[in-house]
């Protein structure tokens, strides 16, 4: 059924349905290394806040602290820029 529609679609209208339905994907995999983003601004949000809230409590370990919280940064940011990377193979292809 749904070959048959694709084959009336295409002679009706004149499209490329397969060039379609890939730059459909595009879009989605992109879209979907976007949600990763938002994922990344809260993660970032949650790691400071918890850094915040554990320097009240021990001021002394601060630099330790600040130390671990700068490693868990570069880690998610790690993951934003592996999302970037996906997100352009995605469009190149």
């Amino acid at each position: 059924m749904i070959l048959f529609l694709v084959k009336l679609i295409d002679k009706q209208f004149n499209i490329n349905i397969s060039l379609l339905i890939i730059t459909a994907v595009k879009i989605l995999v992109i879209g979907f290394c976007m949600i990763t983003l938002g994922g990344a601004a809260i993660a970032t949000g949650v790691l400071f806040a918890g850094y915040n809230v554990s320097v009240s409590h021990n001021p002394e370990e601060a630099e330790n602290l600040f130390n671990t919280t700068l490693m868990a940064f570069a880690l998610i940011e790690t993951f934003v820029f592996l999302a970037f990377v996906v997100a352009g193979v995605a469009y190149l292809l």
